[in-house]
């Protein structure tokens, strides 16, 4: 049985490596030897938080419900002093971390999305994530203190604060405004009815939103939303502590190793490591990222709200009294009343249909395809967190788990994770990803690479010689059409891959491996279709799948030829 590559530390520019992704590629930045690193100035303006007077307004509309209000005042308190030409020194007013807390809750919470019932109501969610974006841009994740208005808790934690900060809180805003006073906001989806509460985890709260993407389109909507705005956070909160993990690098001299102080006290980290909610550890975490309705880990995510799956609540029409026509005494009876003709422009949809899937065909919807997109740039986070703060194995786990996780789940989402189109990960990861998913896909007589490649395997490249005689050339390690299928798939991959980076060159021989491959995987999978049994439509749908990879294969090498001359 051939041996499973390790990935590799090798930052040559002219081979792809796996697994450990080096800091130049994830900052898209490089520098000579000769030329110092320079930190880059932090991007966002200093923060401190709502003077008395406009934090008690902003209170008073929040627990009154007055969202609109309470959104448009920040929005201004934010924006004032901000200009392109000249921009102010003075630091921005932002709420206090329970009230931001508050608006993320809002932008998915029930009823004030699916389940509203009052016309006033329909643009507050937007509203509620225009501003923490805007938050987001002016001053960013940590001035902003994201990381403590972001914790999940199994009980309500808005208490008082001494300060303006809690418990494992790196906020830089002043707090001398502050000092001594409460915080706390009334009311049920403030506290106990919030997401952060109702959640109790990331990975429970992620992956019942993607378990909406497919069992529940209408919430899928808001959760999307949600969950964009919640990795655009973690992304700016990595971005920001790795330029002051490389700041202080630079400060002290560049002496040793980076630190990663900042890093180490990440959103991302924190979630990683939280114990006390309901899903936690790399299993829970790659079950979050797998969930859809119909994956075998469905039934492990409930819905985070009461009566989430439900949609607008009805309104119930009381019988009127028999209308009085006197025109004496201006009594004109129903003639004046509106009620049954005009529309109150709130949609009252019935309660949603569990989603099935179509029978041997492709059961992939819109909120699947638009998910995958999403699940990817999680995968991302959690390489560069383990990459940089876990142990080289934890490393090689987390991707092992990953690619294992890829392989079971149906040939259309399969297929969608393993293409080359346009996504946020790192062509050294889909390196890994790809040898991984040979190592599972291949029979255990496959060529080993590092008889081929010493050196490429020792790097944990992946390299036109190995394509040729360990990889593109084998059918899959079963004779199941799916298994056949996704092999093809993975072959597809590799070579568009390589052709990007102009890291494959036609030849005969590669050209004669790849049509062997092509041919041992049809006549493989042919075996399981003989005798008298009749195909069904999940076969039917697999073999379309394989002889359409077949021939965008056989395109490829044309296209190999065709540049060849």
């Amino acid at each position: 049985m051939a041996r499973r590559s390790q990935p590799s530390t090798d930052s040559s520019p002219t081979s792809f490596y796996a697994g450990k992704e080096d800091e130049s590629e994830r900052t898209a930045k490089s520098t000579t030897a000769s030329t110092p690193v320079k930190s880059q100035p932090c991007p966002y303006r200093e923060a401190r938080e709502l003077p008395h007077e406009l934090k008690e307004h902003c209170q008073i509309f929040l627990e009154e419900q007055l969202y609109t209000c309470a959104i448009n005042l920040l929005n201004s308190i934010l924006g004032s002093g901000i200009s392109r030409k000249s921009p102010s020194s003075k630091p921005v007013s932002i709420p206090p971390p329970s009230h931001l807390a508050l608006l993320s809750t809002i932008t998915v919470y029930p009823l004030h999305t699916t389940r509203v019932d009052k016309p006033e109501h329909l643009d507050v969610p937007s509203l509620a994530l225009g501003y923490l974006r805007n938050v987001l841009t002016v001053v960013g994740p940590l001035h902003a203190d994201f990381r403590s208005a972001f914790q999940f808790r199994s009980t309500p934690r808005w208490k008082s604060r001494a300060g303006h900060t809690g418990h494992g809180s790196d906020s830089e805003m002043s707090d001398d405004d502050s000092e001594g006073r409460h915080d706390l906001l009334r009311g049920k989806i403030a506290n106990e009815g919030g997401v952060w509460t109702k959640g109790q985890d990331f990975w429970s709260t992620v992956g019942w939103a993607f378990h909406c993407c497919t069992l529940l389109p209408h919430r899928w909507r808001y959760w999307k939303a949600w969950l964009e705005f919640m990795l655009d956070v973690l992304d700016a909160d990595w971005d920001e502590r790795e330029r002051r993990d490389k700041e202080d690098h630079e400060t002290n001299g560049q002496v040793g190793d980076e630190p990663t102080m900042w890093r180490a006290e990440s959103m991302i980290i924190m979630y990683m490591d939280q114990k006390d909610g309901r899903h936690s550890g790399p299993k829970a975490i790659m079950k979050a990222l797998f969930a859809y309705n119909g994956s075998v880990s469905s039934s492990s995510f409930q819905a985070i709200f009461d009566k989430e799956h439900k949609g607008p609540r009805r309104r119930v029409k009381k019988r009127k009294r028999d209308a009085v026509l006197d025109l004496a005494n201006d009594q004109f009876g129903d003639y004046f009343d509106e009620d049954d003709s005009i529309s109150s422009g709130v949609s009252e949809p019935g309660t949603p249909q569990k989603q099935r899937a179509k029978a041997g065909g492709s059961g992939i919807g819109a909120g699947m395809t638009e998910s995958i997109h999403l699940r990817l740039r999680l995968f991302r986070l959690l390489s560069a967190a383990t990459n940089t703060l876990r142990s080289r194995s934890e490393l090689n786990r987390l991707y092992e788990d990953f690619a294992a996780g890829i392989k079971v789940l149906p040939l259309d989402i399969f297929a969608l994770l393993v293409s080359q189109r346009s996504n946020p990960l790192l062509p050294e990861t889909h390196v890994t990803l790809l040898k991984e998913f040979f190592h599972l896909l291949l029979p255990s007589s496959y060529k080993d690479p590092r008889k081929v490649d010493e050196e490429g395997d020792i790097t944990g490249s992946l390299t036109m010689p190995m394509l040729e005689q360990c990889y593109v050339c084998y059918p899959a390690n079963t004779v199941g059409l799916e298994d056949n299928a996704k092999l093809s798939l993975v072959v597809e991959s590799a070579i568009q891959l390589l052709w990007r980076f102009e890291m494959v060159e036609h030849t005969e021989s590669f050209a004669a491996a790849v049509n062997k491959g092509i041919e041992a995987r049809a006549k493989k999978a042919q075996k399981k279709r003989t005798g008298p049994r009749k195909v069904d439509a999940a076969d039917s749908h697999a073999l379309n799948v394989l002889n359409a990879s077949a021939e965008r294969i056989q395109t490829l090498l044309e296209v190999l030829e065709a540049s060849a001359d």
